[in-house]
């Protein structure tokens, strides 16, 4: 995305809706718009007045919902990791589908939207942000997470996966996803459903042969 380019015109839907409507419209559309941008570019290099452009808004606008810039970034975050919330949530709820198929859905669905390191982010914006802010955005991350962990107990619980500790899963199995980000995962797989696969595949088996195998081995 190119800041000098015209961002996109909020389209009015039909009829005179109530303010509160239009303002409540207006308002998720730039906290969707903020949080593409904040991912893409960072904290530092967007500003307000960028926001407001691809918002097709005026940076007055921006001000009557957010008191700053630090306030956005915390809402959109937030709000953006809701969302991811709840999509893992309908994929990890699946009844009837294996764990393993679930989390390869999983994957591919976050590896098809790729963003910036979240942690470099987070830690370029950490100076602007309150206490507050920084503890809001990591419940919102840590809810992720605790889809994950709930799946993960359950499925020790079955007897499908190893009983390990749940949360370490989800967090390692996150952390793998993270290579999505990255330019250099071109290289390991031509389309976001071959890496899902290959991420899985090497979360759910691991990299080590086991203690029987070594032993043949030596």
């Amino acid at each position: 995305m190119n800041f000098s380019q015209h961002g996109p015109k909020l389209k009015r839907p039909p009829g005179r809706p109530k303010r509160q409507e239009q303002e409540g419209t207006t308002n998720q559309y730039i906290l969707k718009t903020a949080s593409d941008l904040f991912m893409e570019f960072g904290y530092e290099p967007v500003s307000l007045q960028q926001i407001a452009k691809v918002c097709g808004v005026t940076k007055a606008s921006i001000y009557y919902h957010f008191e700053n810039k630090a306030q956005l970034f915390t809402a959109a975050v937030s709000a953006m990791m809701d969302k991811a919330k709840t999509s893992s949530q309908q994929i990890m709820q699946q009844q009837g589908m294996p764990l393993y198929d679930r989390l390869v859905m999983l994957a591919e669905r976050k590896l098809r939207f790729p963003h910036g390191d979240f942690e470099t982010i987070l830690r370029e914006a950490s100076d602007s942000l309150s206490k507050e802010q920084m503890e809001s955005i990591r419940r919102s991350e840590e809810s992720i997470h605790h889809v994950l962990t709930v799946s993960f107990t359950e499925a020790i619980e079955k007897g499908e996966v190893r009983p390990l500790h749940p949360l370490l899963m989800a967090h390692t199995l996150a952390s793998m996803l993270m290579l999505g980000n990255r330019e250099v995962a071109k290289e390991f797989a031509p389309s976001p459903t071959e890496l899902a696969h290959d991420i899985i595949d090497m979360f759910w088996n691991g990299v080590g042969l086991s203690r029987e195998s070594r032993t043949d081995e030596a």
